[in-house]
């Protein structure tokens, strides 16, 4: 039967008690209980591709997290944390008791602590254990920044980057501009003698989340989650706090929350504006709808010179240690990682650029022949030169060129914004906030 083919006993393969994960009794075949925080049109699009490839198995995806977003920007922001609470709290408890589904999408849990109290199946070694499974026909560099205490506990699907501005050139002159080496003081002397009047240094940046944005990437900075230590009391962060400062008090960084949404499609003039890349496309035209064709893409300025791209998945999946199913657990992820999926395009389709080599060369080689019909944010017709070899293998070096996943425990980074505001808006020194988040944040990491 299915389920004795793939762990359906009362014991997984690594001898621990089986949870419920979801899972049918042996005679029904097999239930793959998959927990997320909202459902999704893509998530319809893998059960059924799924079920079809994998005749007895279903697939159910478990919606945490049902209500609407408020519409409102500031409601939204304090929606999202709650909900976002909500879903960790929930999940967190559900591991630990042995009640969780027996896959997870880990894009904002904190998967690091979970894989310390064992909660999490090593995915490194159900790859290596697979001889159908080829790691050589991925970006391994991409699956490299998940490694943690020699394991691989959480596996990208997709990439969108993190880590990449579109600058105008138009406006930043005859700035020199080291982007592999640069840093927020660099971005700071050529920013401001440059900023459009009416206009913004850096645009698609809210002021209440730029503390997160220069430690993305440069977190693991001052944190080590396999140590359970944090160093912002060192004077590394308390520099990096009194330049956040200094880019707020001088109006280089200035639009807030609220103002992004409003302001919508109608972005002004800015030097930069924050993308974060989701798609092939928005690497090869963006930068030519840009200010006239004038668009240019820039690494953002960090804390780690020569650091690389950072990126965050729009679907990055664990499997449950204790789940019934961990085999076919396994099965659904390799099935993520297929030609059929990571190519799959248009609507219900994957949200990213894929990981894998020949699907990412291949949308490529359809750029090759430029459109006739874009048109820039004026409506005018854009005219786009082909692409060739050399172009084709500079837009393939932003993905070898990734070093480091965004930090999926939002936990962390809420703490850093939410101590460090009263230092931002001279109430507390610098040495306080410092002191405050490095108690915090230790304190959370230990529990």
């Amino acid at each position: 039967m299915l389920s004795s083919c793939f762990g359906g006993g009362g014991k997984n393969g690594s001898g621990a008690t089986a949870g419920e994960g979801g899972g049918t009794s042996p005679e029904s075949g097999i239930t793959l209980t998959i927990a997320v925080e909202r459902n999704e049109g893509f998530f319809d699009t893998l059960k059924q591709k799924f079920e079809a490839s994998h005749p007895g198995v279903t697939v159910n995806f478990k919606e945490y997290i049902a209500t609407k977003l408020d519409k409102g920007a500031a409601g939204a922001m304090k929606q999202a944390q709650r909900d976002t609470e909500k879903f960790v709290s929930t999940i967190t408890t559900e591991l630990a008791s042995g009640h969780a589904p027996d896959l997870l999408v880990v894009n904002i849990l904190p998967y690091k602590k979970y894989a310390d109290k064992h909660l999490l199946a090593d995915i490194s070694k159900l790859m290596a254990d697979d001889s159908s499974f080829d790691s050589s026909q991925y970006y391994t560099n991409i699956f490299d920044t998940m490694k943690y205490k020699g394991g691989v506990y959480a596996i990208p699907t997709s990439v969108q980057f993190t880590n990449l501005w579109l600058g105008d050139t138009s406006l930043l002159g005859d700035a020199h501009i080291d982007d592999n080496a640069w840093t927020w003081q660099d971005f700071a002397e050529i920013a401001k003698p440059r900023i459009p009047q009416g206009g913004t240094a850096l645009g698609g940046t809210p002021k209440e989340f730029l503390l997160s944005t220069m430690l993305t990437p440069g977190l693991e900075q001052f944190v080590d989650p396999e140590k359970k230590k944090a160093a912002f009391d060192s004077p590394g962060f308390k520099n990096l706090l009194t330049q956040a400062k200094t880019l707020l008090d001088e109006g280089i960084v200035s639009e807030s929350f609220e103002e992004l949404v409003t302001r919508g499609k109608d972005k002004g003039m800015s030097l930069f504006e924050y993308v974060g890349f989701r798609y092939l496309d928005e690497l090869i035209f963006d930068p030519l709808m840009m200010a006239g064709g004038k668009g240019a893409i820039f690494r953002a300025p960090s804390v780690t010179p020569n650091g690389g791209y950072s990126y965050r998945s729009n679907l990055t999946l664990a499997i449950n240690e204790k789940s019934k199913h961990k085999q076919m657990a396994w099965e659904f992820v390799k099935f993520v990682l297929s030609e059929e999926i990571q190519g799959f395009e248009g609507k219900g389709g994957m949200r990213g650029m894929p990981v894998r080599k020949a699907t990412f060369r291949h949308a490529l080689e359809l750029f090759k022949e430029p459109p006739d019909d874009l048109k820039g944010p004026d409506g005018k017709p854009i005219a786009v030169p082909p692409l060739t070899p050399e172009r084709m293998d500079e837009i393939e070096s932003y993905m070898t060129g990734i070093r480091t996943m965004q930090e999926t425990d939002d936990k962390i980074f809420n703490l850093i914004e939410t101590e460090s505001a009263s230092f931002l808006s001279s109430r507390k020194s610098v040495d306080e906030v410092a002191k405050s988040i490095q108690s915090k944040v230790e304190t959370y990491l230990n529990e």
